[in-house]
């Protein structure tokens, strides 16, 4: 990956993701992170994953986000509305399960690494008893989980996350 796309996809990433997590507002929020999408997507672009970035874009950016922008709209959220945390044993399971996904980071990058070596075309096409045939689903999941899986994992991480503060968004006060 070249430099340059790294900083820009990085940066528009995770600049959208902070403005995520920081809004108020729940339309603007979902619109963020559909900008940490895109972000990703070209870190995947970056890393001639074209295929995986489109994807990216299609069903995250488009499908889920989609939904999850109209579930926002039809229960109608207003702040007032809004449950707000001020327990704090919250604070401390939010604190703890902040350290345990970036200890869940930090082992998926050593972890791929050490799996690099199996991803080359010559193991694939030895895994796959013969040659590579162009649009192999086992080439295509070779790379997925070998070499590009960090981002697969960050952004299952980052999906499961909208869903936890759709969630919490919906919740109302007893």
């Amino acid at each position: 990956m070249d430099s340059p796309t790294f900083w820009v996809g990085g940066l528009i990433a995770v600049t959208a993701a902070m403005m995520t997590v920081t809004r108020r507002n729940a339309v603007a929020s979902v619109m963020w992170l559909v900008a940490a999408f895109v972000g990703m997507s070209v870190l995947f672009l970056g890393m001639n994953a074209g295929f995986i970035a489109v994807i990216q874009v299609l069903v995250y950016a488009g499908a889920i986000m989609v939904l999850f922008l109209f579930v926002i709209m039809l229960l109608n959220l207003s702040p007032a509305g809004l449950l707000r945390i001020d327990r704090p044993r919250m604070k401390v399971f939010a604190l703890a399960a902040s350290v345990g996904v970036v200890a869940i980071i930090i082992a998926t990058a050593i972890r791929s690494s050490e799996w690099s070596i199996g991803g080359t075309p010559e193991a694939i096409a030895k895994r796959s008893g013969g040659t590579i045939i162009e649009g192999n689903a086992l080439a295509l999941s070779d790379r997925l989980f070998d070499q590009h899986l960090l981002p697969f994992e960050v952004t299952s991480v980052l999906l499961l996350v909208a869903i936890i503060g759709a969630v919490a968004l919906t919740k109302k006060k007893v």
